[in-house]
């Protein structure tokens, strides 16, 4: 085996060039300072990590034994016979897509939420339900610590959600 699987450095690849774009997207939000942080401080962050952690898969794709990872033996679904599944790497993606794309005009706490939900579906949660309780509760999380005890201010959308 010649490193990670190329599906993998594939997604990294594109996962990489969402986090820059992401983290251009937040600069125009304003960072503002450690201090009093602007709207754009917890999505640059998220893409500073995003960008960081892909840049590590893309680099251990290129090295022959890559540090930490090792090959699935078997897929919980019975997806272990090597085939990428290209519709849930674009669902994930789309359902990413929608934070930077709405979430100004629908508020980012609600576009999160919702970006979770469709995530968590696309990715084999069973029940709608499951995946409603599981965006609800990132989404109350995230309004929680970020605007209740951080003060961090994030978009509420013109619809004035959150």
């Amino acid at each position: 085996m010649r490193g990670i699987a190329k599906p993998d450095a594939i997604a990294a690849g594109a996962l990489l060039v969402l986090g820059l774009l992401y983290g251009a997207l937040a600069l125009d939000g304003g960072l503002g300072t450690l201090a009093d942080s602007g709207a754009g401080f917890f999505p640059f962050v998220v893409a500073l990590v995003l960008v960081a952690a892909s840049g590590v898969v893309l680099l251990q794709s290129r090295r022959r034994t890559p540090r930490g990872v090792t090959p699935p033996e078997d897929d919980a679904e019975g997806e272990g016979d090597g085939e990428v599944r290209w519709w849930r790497i674009a669902g994930v993606l789309a359902a990413a897509l929608l934070v930077p794309a709405v979430g100004d005009t629908v508020g980012m706490i609600v576009t999160l939420a919702i970006s979770l939900v469709l995530m968590a579906k696309v990715m084999g949660v069973s029940r709608w339900s499951s995946a409603v309780i599981f965006g609800f509760a990132f989404g109350a999380a995230t309004w929680l610590i970020f605007v209740r005890w951080l003060s961090v201010p994030l978009p509420g959308g013109t619809l004035g959600l959150f």
